[in-house]
């Protein structure tokens, strides 16, 4: 058990609420799909998509119709896991070190274990590949993950694909059967189930309809039909609502489950989705795509239902975000959050109640950037009622000013009518992005490291997801470097140096790098991996290089899979 974990159980038993006895605690299921819009579903108007479940689902339970989330996946898995903006976390972007989590950062996962709860989570994690940054690290006692961002990319097994794919089961791999979705929502069933009479938090972020957009033809067969494109020619929409309708198949499985399980009346459960969509066949009138602080970047759909608690059957269009889920699920299980605790979200227990005041004038903002250090005024909204400002120019003028009551679509720019308004958004923006950036701007967005210890059972695996740098991209002309800490808890190790395809069978020098120790090796012929075996390296925490250089010039590798020797002291 972490240090965190043993900390939390003390708060906790200090802190929680004792009306909730144990024995009524309800459980919590979080259904987070990938890239799904909020208009790419049937409830918001959409005649051709075919989301029965979810439908019934919307219809049966609350729905907060102006619920926010970041631009892109990564930024949202971090706040809500936090209940905080994800500038403060470290992992603000979804790719090139961007996307490690602050390890100190206290979870979702690590509250609930702390109060008793069984944590799982079955899907995409998305904030940090290795030690202290994976999911098992940060509370959750059940994984089943791929890696990186999507099925398929360089941070996943080798060669995964939607159907049949390689998953990490905590601290082994292992090759499931089915489709991903299925896989995913199957082993949360027996999550619960093996749960017994333990509470279990369950979350459930699914990898769909983030591309590759793979579907079995009988679930896209209909869309094909219809000829379906984007505005821009592009056709994508086909497998995208495909993917959607055998979600929402899927979904329906889990909530028969829980039915059948007699979990349903005292049970959570909540549907969203991460970010805005790729497809722009069908937006509902929203303005935008995945990647923007307009509507339809950021708004996603958002249901809960609690049949023990809540009323279904309404629909309340107060704002709220991503950062309320972890201080609104503590106050609804009872588990009090310590005074010490510094989250940027609230409870919106109340609003799910219908007790809307509360929650009308308060600010929200959000704002999404592919650097380092996140620049002022770019990319970035400040929401507070039904007054939205947008900035998007990079300086503290040319804002717009959209009233999202009356224009949702976000069409008439207002800003000349209402200096007063824009004026008074920015200085809250302001003091918002000085605050929320100030470890980022500190340390010009180095990423969190990776630390070389033994509790990984698996390689340590550095791969283009993660590394750091003025070049850094994911191909092969990038070049970077990876943060990593050796602590000096094993004493040798194995380095495998697998280069980039293309550079096999080339005369090459390979270097490796960490810290004032270079190895170097001659090769005439670039194989797919290079070896170096029983290995001491120096402790201490800085970056790691691997390098090719043909003809002069430096080349990036593929990936570095470190690990203990076989013959490695451990302490």
């Amino acid at each position: 058990m972490s240090m965190k974990s043993i900390v939390w159980i003390v708060a906790w038993l200090s802190s929680v609420t004792v009306a909730v006895a144990a024995e009524s605690r309800p459980n919590v299921i979080l259904v987070m799909t990938d890239d799904q819009g909020w208009a790419e579903i049937g409830f918001h108007g959409n005649n051709v998509l075919k989301t029965p479940n979810l439908d019934r689902f919307a219809a049966e339970g609350t729905e907060l119709t102006n619920f926010y989330v970041s631009p892109m996946c990564t930024p949202t898995r971090s706040s809500l896991m936090t209940g905080r903006y994800h500038f403060r976390t470290g992992a603000h972007d979804t790719y090139i070190g961007r996307s490690n989590m602050n390890p100190e950062e206290t979870t979702i996962a690590e509250v609930f274990a702390g109060a008793g709860y069984r944590t799982g989570i079955f899907g995409k994690w998305h904030l940090g590949e290795n030690f202290p940054m994976r999911a098992q690290d940060q509370g959750f006692q059940k994984v089943v993950v791929h890696g990186g961002g999507g099925i398929g990319q360089f941070a996943d097994y080798p060669g995964n694909t939607y159907w049949d794919p390689t998953l990490q089961y905590n601290d082994t791999f292992k090759k499931a059967e089915g489709y991903c979705t299925d896989v995913f929502i199957d082993e949360s069933i027996q999550f619960m189930k093996d749960s017994g009479d333990q509470p279990f938090f369950c979350y459930l972020p699914l990898n769909v309809p983030h591309s590759p957009f793979h579907v079995a033809d009988e679930f896209r067969a209909d869309y094909d039909k219809q000829n379906l494109a984007d505005p821009d020619g592009r056709k994508w929409v086909a497998p995208i609502y495909g993917m959607i309708t055998q979600f929402d198949g899927a979904f329906g499985r889990l909530l028969e489950a829980v039915e059948k399980m007699g979990q349903r009346e005292n049970t959570i459960i909540i549907f969203m989705s991460d970010n805005g969509p790729n497809s722009t066949y069908f937006t509902a009138g929203l303005r935008a795509k995945k990647g923007s602080v307009y509507e339809n970047g950021i708004r996603s759909p958002f249901v809960i239902q609690w049949p023990q608690t809540l009323d279904g059957g309404r629909k309340f269009d107060t704002p709220a975000m991503h950062i309320d889920l972890l201080p609104t699920l503590a106050d609804a299980c009872g588990i009090g959050l310590p005074a010490d605790f510094k989250v940027d979200g609230k409870s919106i227990l109340g609003l799910l109640h219908g007790q809307t005041q509360e929650f009308q004038q308060r600010y929200l903002f959000m704002q999404h950037n592919r650097a380092n250090v996140p620049p002022k005024y770019k990319n970035c909204m400040t929401r507070r009622g039904p007054w939205k400002v947008v900035g998007n120019r990079g300086g503290p003028t040319g804002f717009e000013l959209y009233n999202i009551e009356q224009d949702p679509g976000e069409t008439q720019d207002l800003a000349d009518k209402h200096p007063d308004i824009v004026k008074a958004f920015v200085r809250e923006y302001e003091t918002w992005f000085d605050d929320v950036t100030t470890q980022l701007r500190r340390n010009d967005g180095m990423p969190y490291p990776t630390e070389l210890n033994p509790e990984q059972k698996l390689d340590f695996r550095f791969t283009w997801q993660d590394w750091w740098g003025d070049k850094t991209g994911w191909r092969p002309n990038n070049y970077g470097r990876w943060r990593m800490s050796n602590p000096g808890l094993i004493d040798r190790f194995d380095i495998s140096i697998v280069p980039h395809r293309q550079h096999h069978g080339q005369s090459a020098t390979v270097k490796f790098i960490w810290m004032d120790k270079t190895i170097v090796k001659e090769l005439d012929d670039v194989p797919s991996q290079v070896e170096l075996t029983d290995i001491r390296l120096p402790k201490g925490t800085g970056f790691m290089e691997a390098q090719l250089l043909i003809n002069g010039k430096v080349r990036a590798v593929q990936e570095v899979q470190i690990r203990a020797h076989s013959t490695a002291k451990t302490k």
